[in-house]
């Protein structure tokens, strides 16, 4: 059995046995001689113990971390650099708001891109178990293209929304002359936003059947807790590419979870929390980044936002705010408005139309961003399906 695979008893013994070799030795040079100088004792020593050393050595080597393969060096910082960017832009676009969140796609995007890139590399076998993580990234992978179709459609539910607010709009543009039907017009396609957003709301409240968002929320929470980071040779194998594939999977189920819970409003349960060892050059920045993020979704929770996006929840405001003012209006027939109200009208509307623009000129790019993941899967499934299957018949040969 080798020095690596022994017991903590065995260990022991080889010990006793070591320290009787180097006693023998000790014995052997003459240590017995008093007479000795404290010089030629010390040269005896050391002398001594160099035969001795080897064996110490040899063990202490075997378990050194190997070293990382320059590609898995550069793949992790990379990373570590994308996500110490991610918590910088939060702290100055807003954690949370539509930019970030294109932000954040574009680290989990460039994450795939930089792992599809390592496979063309790849000599196989990676490790003892081949067929047990190709199964599981197989699977995990599968999984994130679902992921993928249910934040298309969630995307597509706040575009529905943002149709809805057009409408309102549409109705109180100041540029045309007003009348009570238009009134009426803009107050059912704002109460038609509400109730939108309270559909959301209230799911979540009620024990209501879950969406496919919560669903997908749920997946998202159990593959962060079934994760297991490669560990000894195998872990950086080749050009480490287990490693790689676990920091794009870390990184993807952090920063997609965050994204679907922002479009379900407000999620039961809490954030996706990952738990990852600090042998990684970007762990630190993805341990600190998620506090971050828990710091300020429980802001916005505890602040009594109705959707974790920020753009969403401002819109939802102004929306509720012209809808009371329209529906007050209408209710006492208070139309043509006194020029007070009709200055606090123009006001709110302008301010609906901004929040709403914000919102609409990002969600468009976000969509692209998860058809280009989507893509990025595809192909990442291809391409090593195909290399494991060359690498099989070249075995076979």
């Amino acid at each position: 059995m080798s020095a690596v695979g022994l017991s903590v008893q065995s260990w022991r013994d080889r010990s006793r046995i070591w320290c009787k070799e180097l006693l023998g030795i000790l014995l052997q040079q003459g240590m017995t001689n008093q007479a000795s100088s404290s010089s030629s004792t010390s040269s005896s020593l050391l002398s001594s113990l160099g035969s001795v050393l080897p064996h110490f050595s040899l063990h202490r080597a075997t378990n050194v971390s190997p070293k990382r393969h320059p590609a898995l060096q550069k793949f992790e910082s990379r990373l570590a650099e994308k996500l110490e960017a991610l918590k910088l832009a939060g702290e100055e676009l807003g954690f949370l708001s539509i930019d970030w969140f294109l932000q954040s796609m574009t680290v989990v995007l460039a994450s795939h891109s930089n792992v599809e890139a390592l496979i063309p590399d790849l000599q196989f076998p990676l490790s003892d178990k081949d067929d047990k993580w190709m199964d599981e990234y197989l699977d995990d992978s599968a999984k994130l293209l679902d992921v993928c179709n249910v934040l298309k459609e969630g995307i597509s539910d706040v575009e529905h929304y943002q149709m809805l607010v057009q409408v309102a709009l549409v109705n109180l543009d100041n540029r045309e002359s007003f009348s009570e039907a238009k009134y009426h017009r803009a107050r059912n396609a704002l109460q038609d936003c509400k109730e939108a957003i309270k559909t959301k709301d209230t799911e979540y409240k009620q024990g209501q059947p879950k969406s496919k968002l919560e669903n997908c929320s749920s997946m998202l929470r159990t593959m962060g807790e079934k994760l297991v980071n490669p560990k000894g040779v195998d872990a950086v194998k080749g050009n480490g590419f287990l490693n790689a594939i676990y920091g794009a999977k870390v990184t993807t189920i952090f920063l997609c979870g965050l994204l679907v819970i922002a479009l379900a409003c407000k999620p039961k349960r809490p954030l996706v929390n990952l738990s990852v060892t600090n042998q990684y050059l970007w762990s630190s920045s993805l341990i600190s980044l998620q506090h971050t993020v828990k710091e300020e979704t429980d802001r916005r929770k505890n602040g009594g936002s109705i959707a974790l996006l920020c753009e969403l929840d401002s819109v939802d405001s102004s929306v509720r705010r012209l809808h009371q003012l329209i529906d007050r209006n209408l209710l006492e027939k208070k139309f043509p408005l006194h020029k007070d109200q009709a200055g606090e009208l123009r006001q709110l509307v302008e301010d609906l139309s901004k929040n709403s623009a914000h919102l609409g000129s990002g969600l468009g790019p976000l969509e692209q961003y998860v058809n280009e993941l989507f893509r990025i899967l595809i192909d990442s499934r291809l391409a090593l399906l195909d290399i494991l299957s060359k690498s099989k018949k070249r075995q076979a040969i």
